[in-house]
């Protein structure tokens, strides 16, 4: 049991280390930012995903009910430029977990609604040491019914950075065409960025789709060393 117990400290440490490591990668990209010569390798190394629901493991998983949800959305119209899409919060959001088993974990991350997530505590810690300026965060209350143990605190996130950085010229792209004059983006087959457009970000949403939300390979890095249950991280280029 001694070196069963080693070998999990073991693993845990390693996880850190690598989360560690990737955040200081975030730090230095900001640094490499600030010269041609780094906006140029940038653009050369950074990959980027669609972030989406891991279906696999939400099948698996008893989805959280959001117990005051009408009272929360009675006369919500939705705004994307505003945090939570501007639903505001007189009271914070009440969500009620309950578990098929008791053998079923708690996912990291579920989708709400209109690109709110519910993430756990430890997701929000690592997405305010990656890039804490994209993201917005609200305080859920939780009950968590019949779960055998309590299990880990809620916060809804929402990415508030919105970036025109596509190069739509060196990019495949499907637009939406029914509705004359106004662009929008249905599909990102093969997609290159403007590196003087995302700068140092990480995480942000497209000007014209703004449901869609991107994250770099740093990100998706950092989640999977860690652990991160909900995700499922679309390649947006080939």
């Amino acid at each position: 049991m001694r070196e069963a117990a080693r070998t999990a400290g073991t693993g845990a440490a390693l996880r850190i280390l690598a989360v560690e490591v990737l955040v200081q990668r975030a730090a230095l990209s900001q640094e490499m930012f600030l010269t041609d010569q780094g906006k140029r390798a940038a653009q050369e190394a950074q990959s980027y995903y669609s972030l989406e629901v891991d279906f696999k493991v939400a099948s698996k998983s008893k989805y959280p009910k959001w117990v005051n949800k009408k009272e929360q959305m009675k006369g919500f119209f939705p705004r994307p430029e505003q945090a939570f899409r501007g639903l505001h919060f007189s009271e914070p959001p009440q969500f009620r977990f309950e578990r098929k088993s008791a053998s079923s974990a708690f996912l990291d991350a579920e989708p709400v609604t209109l690109g709110i997530w519910l993430i756990s505590d430890r997701l929000k810690v690592l997405f305010e040491k990656l890039d804490l300026d994209a993201f917005v965060f609200q305080k859920v209350e939780v009950d968590y019914g019949d779960a055998p143990n309590p299990g880990p605190d809620f916060w809804f996130v929402y990415i508030m950075r919105t970036l025109d950085c596509i190069d739509e010229e060196h990019s495949v792209i499907n637009y939406f065409d029914n509705i004359p004059g106004i662009k929008n983006y249905r599909a990102l087959i093969d997609v290159r960025m403007r590196p003087e457009a995302v700068g140092a970000a990480h995480a942000f949403r497209l000007t014209y789709a703004k449901s869609t939300l991107i994250v770099d390979d740093i990100i998706v890095t950092a989640l999977k060393a860690d652990k991160i249950r909900g995700f499922e991280f679309a390649p947006i280029q080939k």
